[in-house]
């Protein structure tokens, strides 16, 4: 009896396996997340990390760009991104209802979430 050896790298497959595996899951959380929550998320990541609060950049914003000194929208981004650097007051001064706004956010994505998790799940 002769008996052959496989030599075959089995790596690849498994790698192969695992890569679907990494999709598959990305792709279920994506499901449960929701693209609206997503949008949600990414944006409050944005200006807790990423934004500079009162820095001249360019914008899109029709306010701003006409030479208008106070953009309600604008104000808000700004108020949320203080209030995530601890800068309460602030926040406040840029807008007053950037803490309800967070809050509003917060809601709104937990009540996605636990719909798409009703509906996907």
């Amino acid at each position: 009896m002769i008996t052959t050896l496989n030599l075959q790298p089995t790596y690849i497959f498994e790698e192969k396996n695992l890569l679907q595996n990494l999709v598959w899951k990305i792709k279920k959380l994506l499901s449960l997340i929701g693209f609206e929550a997503l949008v949600w998320i990414v944006g409050l990541v944005y200006l807790a990390v990423i934004h500079t609060p009162g820095e001249n950049h360019f914008t899109v914003c029709p306010f701003a760009n006409l030479g208008i000194g106070f953009c309600p929208g604008c104000g808000l981004g700004n108020s949320i991104s203080y209030l995530f650097k601890g800068d309460f007051i602030s926040s406040f001064h840029s807008h007053p209802l950037g803490i309800f706004a967070i809050i509003i956010i917060t809601f709104r994505i937990f009540t996605i979430i636990k719909n798409n998790r009703r509906r996907y799940a």
